[in-house]
């Protein structure tokens, strides 16, 4: 009899749960999400409740923008489950506060377009104290675009976790009610508001634990093919397609620089980068200064200090369409490397002297090795900063696709054996010297509309060109020439310019009478 009654009363707990408090809660959270929620509306396919574990589990949610409040298809999601666990019932029921051990959310999927709201700082006001030990994301597909502009979001197969989310009554939403968090990705991809720029990360993960912030490929691709991009801008810009391959980011928060935008990080490696830059100067120029490299760090709006950045290989290429040129010319450093170290905006450096370096390796043209060595002290009022290089020997020729586009020079023959040189910049002037060994120089002007080299002005041009290009340095029985480095910068033209521009004043001084 008494099992019999134990067993009565455990079926009747259980009929109760089933087809009383299970359908009373799931009509109470039904009500609620939906009351306080205009834009949106929620259903709930099934309730769980386990009373001696404390946990509810919410099964097949779906939600939907409401018809009456868009005119398009809005905001469409589906969760298979939605489970709380520990719920600490006592301070729920006397409205203490809401404290969980964990919530987690199983196979979500959300699509569809809304209005992107712009950088307004912190939102929405927590009526009540909330705790939430563990909140995990648990595969996360997202689709969603922007109803105004070409901006857009994806991601797949995603994993959020969120440790110690912690919000006190009358708090705003922001990042800074998260302790840590974790998450992974298969793929995340941004399409830029304007449409011309595809962002993409694969293979992403973030750990805590480690600090370690890691991706197989990171892209910046743009949308449209060289003249189609530069078609869509007023100015001359620049087109820029990067692959970054093998990234992994060492001592750095995610939380940190989402609350403060700090990017703080001991060590970034880069397994291989591609770079290809196009850039149409038939274009109007715009005339705004632009900051030297020290002063782009200066601004930056959050903290930074990265001890040092390796890139172990790849290559960048810049193709410029010069005026009255039919083609574009182009210039490639190949099998390129460099180690980057002290990048740095710390106000400590104002007193306490470091520097900040760069030392790089390429293949100009894929034939002749280059290095270069840049040395800047941090916060030096004048920016200024030391450049150091040296180009082993190739033959002119190799630079043909540049020469004959952009300086329209075609080289008959030609070989540099050796270059070095040195120099020192600052915010308004670069100065130094520059040994540039060569012989058996002959070259011919282009005529700029046929690209032809056979025409009486081409060849009397020509003539005059040779006679003042002096063909070998040095000459036979005589010192080397050394060439004279000096050039005002141009403040609105960056830091890249400034260097080939400064560079260019020391081979002129070398070939020219």
């Amino acid at each position: 009899m008494i099992l019999t009654g134990i067993a009565a009363g455990v079926l009747l707990l259980f009929l109760l749960k089933v087809f009383v408090l299970e359908p009373w809660v799931k009509d109470k959270i039904h009500t609620a999400m939906n009351k306080s929620n205009d834009a949106y509306l929620v259903k709930i396919k099934n309730v769980h409740i386990s009373v001696f574990r404390s946990a509810v589990e919410l099964k097949n949610i779906s939600l939907q923008s409401r018809p009456e409040q868009t005119a398009e298809p809005g905001i469409t999601g589906e969760i298979e489950s939605l489970t709380l666990k520990r719920i600490n019932l006592i301070k729920a029921l006397f409205k203490k506060g809401i404290e969980i051990g964990e919530v987690t959310f199983l196979n979500s999927y959300i699509s569809g377009k809304i209005s992107f709201p712009g950088d307004s700082g912190p939102t929405g006001v927590f009526p009540v104290n909330i705790r939430v030990d563990n909140l995990i994301f648990d595969q996360i597909d997202v689709d969603i675009a922007s109803d105004s502009t070409a901006q857009s979001f994806a991601l797949t197969e995603g994993v959020l976790k969120i440790y110690g989310l912690k919000v006190e009554k009358l708090d705003s939403l922001s990042p800074a009610i998260i302790g840590s968090l974790e998450f992974a990705a298969g793929e995340f991809v941004t399409v830029s508001p304007d449409s011309m720029y595809t962002i993409s990360a694969t293979d992403i993960n973030y750990s805590a634990t480690s600090s370690i912030l890691a991706a197989g490929i990171f892209s910046v691709l743009p949308n449209y093919t060289d003249y189609e991009f530069t078609a869509r801008h007023q100015f001359e810009t620049d087109r820029i397609e990067a692959l970054f391959s093998r990234v992994s980011v060492h001592g750095f928060s995610v939380v940190n620089y989402v609350i403060s935008h700090d990017l703080i990080s001991s060590f970034i490696e880069i397994g291989e980068m591609d770079v290809n830059v196009f850039r149409d100067k038939r274009k109007e120029f715009r005339h705004l200064n632009k900051p030297s490299l020290q002063e782009l760090i200066y601004d930056y709006p959050g903290n930074i200090h990265i001890d040092s950045i390796a890139v172990l290989g790849g290559g960048i290429t810049y193709r410029e369409h010069a005026p009255e040129a039919n083609d574009y010319g182009m210039i490639s450093f190949n099998n390129f490397n460099a180690l980057i170290h002290t990048i740095s905006n710390d106000t400590i450096y104002k007193t306490k002297e470091a520097f900040m370096e760069i030392k790089a390796k390429a293949l100009l043209m894929d034939t002749a090795r280059i290095t270069l060595l840049f040395k800047g002290r941090i916060f030096d009022s004048q920016s200024t900063y030391s450049l150091q290089g040296s180009l082993s020997g190739m033959e002119v020729s190799a630079l043909k696709p540049i020469l004959e586009n952009n300086a329209f020079v075609f080289v008959e023959s030609g070989k540099i054996d050796e270059m070095n040189f040195s120099l020192t910049a600052n915010n308004t002037k670069s100065t130094g010297s520059m040994n540039l060994l060569y012989h058996d120089l002959k070259i011919k002007v282009i005529n700029r509309q046929t690209d032809e080299t056979t025409g009486l002005k081409e060849q009397l041009v020509s003539v005059i060109a040779n006679m003042m290009v002096i063909d070998e340095n040095p000459k036979p029985g005589k010192e080397v020439r050394e060439g004279i480095i000096d050039f005002e910068r141009d403040k609105e033209k960056f830091i890249f310019n400034y260097w080939v521009q400064s560079l260019l004043t020391g081979v002129k001084s070398s070939l020219l009478i």
